[in-house]
């Protein structure tokens, strides 16, 4: 999933109607905001967002280039031509950049919209290895490399435009095996991602996505992705089953979230059956499911792009 997103929160104690049918809007509670406070009253909350997609967006893709991988490198390399067109569709201002290996250095140089043959060149630049095979699967540590060597007079300088998202994807059918891996410390890949984010200055303009193995089974070629799992959930990016054969056709996922937003983050607990969802003051009820261990809304149609307003209604949980 990279859209940036603005979030504002509105709480009161609202009353439920007294009707057992619904509101004039078609809403089985009532939007109207009430006293604060009221006796007997059922607590309720209003979570208002403003989805802000930027159009500017840098892309680094780490590529694991272990021997298992060949066919997944190029087939990726394959996707970049259909990549680039849903970006230029999409109005993104984007720039383009792989990684294989930790020496901070992009292997493809920045690509962006003025290179006639970019994804030609980011395809042979995937598959390219870092020269030793201990560090072709170091993907969150190389990720920071190239973000951290992004100054002037650093092999990447240019990369990192001050107006952008940054959203950068591993593709690996391993687990993530940066320095700090082998400790066992199921959150060291903390590190990686509060130093891209430091390098970055704001947390809402980074996504880290991953093409890997599901966690915690993986599945026959593909060991569970854990470091990338876990830093995709954390950024709120996206996470591709290498497991799943149509994989390929889900890369443009990628490129329009550059301008879409599918999770929101709720405030408080609701009571999730009673949890409504309204997009540019329409009712949605089909087009999204309520996650319970992450307490959030995720939108799996229709999601909703830059300039929409999504609204969230519900009970709150008082358990």
């Amino acid at each position: 999933m990279l859209a940036l997103l603005f979030a504002c929160s509105e709480y009161a104690y609202h009353t439920k109607p007294d009707h057992g049918g619904t509101s004039d809007s078609g809403s089985p509670w009532s939007w109207t905001d009430h006293d604060t406070g009221s006796p007997g009253g059922v607590p309720e909350n209003l979570d208002e967002f403003v989805v802000e997609g930027s159009n500017t967006t840098d892309f680094v893709f780490f590529g694991d280039t272990s021997g298992s991988m060949t066919e997944e490198l190029t087939t990726l390399g394959d996707q970049m031509e259909a990549f680039v067109a849903a970006l230029d569709a999409a109005g993104v201002d984007w720039q383009l950049a792989a990684v294989t290996g930790p020496s901070g250095c992009s292997t493809s140089g920045i690509l962006d919209p003025h290179i006639d043959d970019a994804p030609a060149l980011f395809a042979a630049a995937i598959l390219t290895p870092p020269g030793e095979d201990l560090v072709d699967e170091w993907g969150l540590y190389d990720i920071t490399q190239v973000i951290e060597n992004t100054d002037a007079g650093e092999c990447n300088e240019g990369l990192l435009r001050s107006n952008a998202n940054l959203h950068a994807v591993f593709l690996s059918d391993e687990n993530d095996d940066s320095p700090g891996s082998e400790t066992g410390d199921p959150d060291y890949w903390r590190t990686y991602v509060d130093q891209i984010v430091a390098k970055k200055g704001s947390a809402s303009a980074v996504t880290l996505s991953a093409i890997a193995g599901p966690v915690p089974d993986g599945c026959e070629g593909a060991d569970p992705g854990y470091g990338y799992s876990e830093a995709t959930e954390g950024t709120g990016g996206e996470f591709i089953s290498l497991c799943d054969t149509d994989w390929p056709s889900q890369v443009n996922v990628l490129a329009t979230a550059a301008v879409t937003q599918s999770r929101f983050d709720l405030t408080l607990t609701p009571v999730s059956e009673t949890i409504e969802v309204r997009v540019d003051g329409a009712f949605d009820t089909t087009d999204w499911v309520y996650v319970s261990a992450g307490n959030y809304v995720e939108f799996t149609a229709n999601v909703p792009t830059s300039g929409q307003v999504v609204e969230i209604h519900y009970l709150v949980d008082g358990g």
